[in-house]
């Protein structure tokens, strides 16, 4: 009964597609809405490869600016930290702050901005990597059989490519501060420690004479940046000799540096979509 229903309702539903002519009660079709029309969207191969190569780049590029953002209030928490490390008091026992501006001193506040420090690198260098990788791909500068539009694309990779140098130069600083200052630590937590790195180990497995490709540091996983820059040519550092003062005034003149960039990578971005439409 139920399969009877349901194939009548078929058979007048398809009547209903029928033509006048075609149709046995002779009535007039009903003037319903018209059917909604179908657009076609037509792009570029510019826009499409700024949609899926550039966009995905320049998000991970603002992301990695918050994330290098929360850097300069953690070093002054770590200097807050190494003054207070030493304080004594005079004859009324109020408290004398330290002058030392050692980096080296630890207690608490240091160790917990040291820590806080260290879960930025991880994100930041992921980023890098991500967006590095999306700008190195040969299909965005292939040619699109528009050479203004090669030259808009190979301009914006560069642009971004040297953005990108500046955020790999801002992390070599966070990083290396919590590598030298965490390894710094081990060293110094006591003898023990020393006593044990000298300590000869037996071996009960042969040394790998090759490492895998995820070990090799021949074998890296993206391309040179060209832009590389060199962290120590940033004003205010000096090899061998770094205070807390000039790191973070060296990465404040990186964040500077980094804007600059982004700032006219943003401008030629922003022309090149304006003729891609919405």
């Amino acid at each position: 009964m139920q399969r009877a229903f349901l194939l009548s309702a078929c058979v007048l539903t398809a009547a209903g597609f029928l033509p006048l002519a075609a149709r046995s009660d002779g009535a007039p079709s009903p003037s319903g809405t018209p059917p909604p029309q179908i657009y076609h969207v037509v792009t570029t191969a510019m826009c499409a490869r700024l949609h899926e190569k550039v966009r995905p780049a320049v998000a991970m590029i603002l992301q990695n600016d918050q994330q290098i953002a929360k850097s300069p209030p953690l070093f002054k928490m770590y200097m807050r930290g190494t003054l207070t490390s030493s304080q004594t008091n005079d004859s009324n026992g109020r408290v004398i702050p330290s002058n030392n501006d050692s980096i080296y001193n630890s207690t608490p506040e240091t160790s917990m901005a040291l820590q806080r420090m260290s879960y930025l690198v991880l994100p930041i260098a992921r980023n890098l990597i991500s967006a590095q990788t999306l700008l190195d791909d040969a299909k965005l500068i292939e040619p699109t059989g528009n050479p203004a539009d090669d030259a808009t694309l190979a301009q914006i990779k560069n642009q971004l490519l040297e953005t990108i140098a500046f955020q790999s130069a801002s992390l070599d600083i966070i990083n290396g501060f919590v590598q030298t200052q965490q390894m710094g630590e081990i060293q110094h937590a006591g003898q023990e420690y020393i006593d044990a790195n000298n300590q000869t180990e037996e071996r009960t497995k042969p040394i790998q004479s090759t490492p895998n490709p995820w070990q090799d540091p021949n074998t890296p996983g993206i391309t040179q940046n060209p832009f590389v820059f060199d962290v120590t040519s940033v004003p205010g550092l000096a090899v061998g000799y770094n205070p807390l003062t000039n790191v973070v005034n060296g990465l404040g003149w990186l964040q500077g540096e980094t804007q600059t960039r982004e700032n006219t990578a943003g401008s030629t971005l922003s022309a090149a979509l304006a003729q891609c439409g919405k």
